[in-house]
């Protein structure tokens, strides 16, 4: 019998996982449009929310994300990087946010605190924890709760270079 394989085995699967999904093209969509001083990744953002979580909930779990992302690129240590919606393969700031909506609908403080001190200035850090509760949450309320992501798997991504960090094609959020 074929040895069964689960979603962390593929990665192209586990983002395709309504919570992982909601959370990193979320995140995508509104940070590029902070970028680029654009609405259209935001109305793809607010479809994509109101399509796996409906109207309401949708609509709560979209100003939930639009408070964190906003916060997060006041308070983030350098400028804030991520993919186009759709890539196949996060940079190491994605992983951090990631790793905290998981960290907190999955009470993991050592994986909380890990991504906060990665992610943000020690001033700020209880600032971003907020609205990244207030985000987490929300998805949480709707029953789409993130996979738990080790603090190790994260210290491993943010300790090592990647070569898509330096990609040029990776945008930056304005903050």
């Amino acid at each position: 019998m074929p040895e069964r394989r689960n979603e962390l085995d593929d990665p192209c699967r586990y983002f395709e996982r309504p919570a992982e999904k909601l959370v990193l093209e979320g995140y995508r969509c509104w940070t590029h449009g902070y970028a680029t001083r654009s609405t259209e990744p935001w109305v793809d953002a607010q479809r994509l929310y109101r399509r796996l979580l409906g109207e309401e909930n949708g609509a709560d779990a979209i100003i939930a994300l639009a408070g964190f992302v906003k916060t997060l690129g006041v308070c983030a240590v350098c400028p804030l990087r991520m993919f186009r919606s759709g890539a196949p393969f996060i940079c190491r700031d994605e992983a951090l946010v990631l790793g905290l909506i998981s960290g907190i609908q999955n009470a993991d403080q050592p994986t909380v605190d890990y991504c906060l001190q990665s992610l943000c200035c020690p001033q700020f850090c209880e600032d971003v924890a907020m609205t990244a509760g207030a985000f987490a949450l929300s998805l949480k309320a709707s029953d789409r709760i993130m996979m738990p992501i080790p603090v190790h798997v994260l210290a491993r991504i943010g300790g090592r270079s990647s070569e898509n960090d330096r990609d040029p094609t990776i945008s930056r959020s304005i903050h």
